[in-house]
């Protein structure tokens, strides 16, 4: 029975609004059965969050989409879903899915989509690539979709590079975290923000840690979600104070990503009080970056 593994992933990166992201240690797994007829979904328990289990499920919509664009029919199927990438918390749940369900769709049909195909498919259906590009190839991606097309830009962070998850205990939807944002921005706002995504990937592309602080600020998104998050300010500054390289929102939220190059076990049992005070229960989850991004084996 073929089984994928697909990387939880961080997107934004502060600075990189829609177009910077990077492939973290927390996985999905999906294995699936190609039968005669009908549909069976195995979620199991999936630390209780709700999943669909019939046609509706992610999983199998991503499989259908990429077995229309090979022509190949789509089969009877058996999949079994374990999720471990919490949902609706910023680190990519949606994008694991639909990444696993393309890379399942291409093993049906025999490798009929090449490695762009299935990276185009998966951006058409997420809309932007900024978390399908890290979970696809591992490590930090760059990337823009022109004329449906998505090019990007592979970086290997440094190896000693670790990240450590802030995952609070409620939800934020990127529909609500998007209908927070203004329609327009300054050109100022603007040149700000284009030249720390420019410094993130110098950065990382060089080994430049002490340049990462800079380069996680942000006047797009941040300012305006951050009134989301309770205890937002508090946790960046807990996290600068006790070392960290820098700290900002994964994704659209609520999760806080804070990036570390030592001391790394201080560090999450510092921020482990830290957020104790809090109004909500926070988790502290030390990552790797995920180097290999989605992988299979049969």
């Amino acid at each position: 029975m073929p089984s994928i593994k697909v990387p939880c992933s961080t997107a934004n990166m502060g600075s990189g609004f829609d177009s910077i992201g990077m492939a973290l240690s927390l996985y999905n797994e999906i294995e699936f059965e190609v039968c005669d007829s009908g549909l069976e979904i195995n979620v199991g328990e999936n630390q209780g969050f709700y999943i669909a289990d019939d046609e509706r499920n992610l999983v199998y919509r991503s499989i259908k989409r990429a077995l229309e664009e090979t022509g190949v029919p789509m089969p009877g199927l058996r999949i079994r879903q374990t999720n471990r990438i919490p949902q609706t918390r910023g680190l990519g749940s949606s994008s694991a899915c639909v990444v696993g369900g393309i890379i399942a769709a291409n093993i049906i049909s025999d490798g009929a989509l090449s490695t762009d195909d299935m990276i185009s498919i998966a951006a058409e259906i997420e809309g932007h690539p900024d978390n399908i590009l890290p979970t696809f190839v591992g490590g930090m991606t760059a990337g823009a979709i022109t004329e449906g097309k998505v090019q990007y830009v592979h970086i290997a962070p440094p190896q000693r590079l670790k990240c450590c998850a802030l995952i609070p205990d409620f939800p934020l939807s990127t529909k609500k975290a998007r209908a927070v944002l203004p329609t327009c921005v300054s050109m100022e706002d603007a040149v700000f923000n284009v030249s720390r995504s420019a410094l993130m990937v110098g950065a990382m592309t060089q080994g430049r840690m002490d340049l990462i602080r800079t380069a996680l600020q942000d006047r797009l998104h941040q300012p305006y979600r951050k009134e989301l998050i309770p205890g937002f300010d508090y946790v960046v500054s807990e996290a600068e104070k006790n070392g960290a390289l820098g700290c900002c929102l994964s994704g659209a939220g609520p999760t806080m990503i804070a990036f570390l190059e030592k001391d790394y076990r201080q560090f999450r049992q510092r921020m482990n009080n830290a957020v104790k005070h809090l109004e909500h229960k926070w988790e502290v989850k030390l990552l790797d970056v995920c180097h290999e991004g989605a992988t299979w084996e049969f």
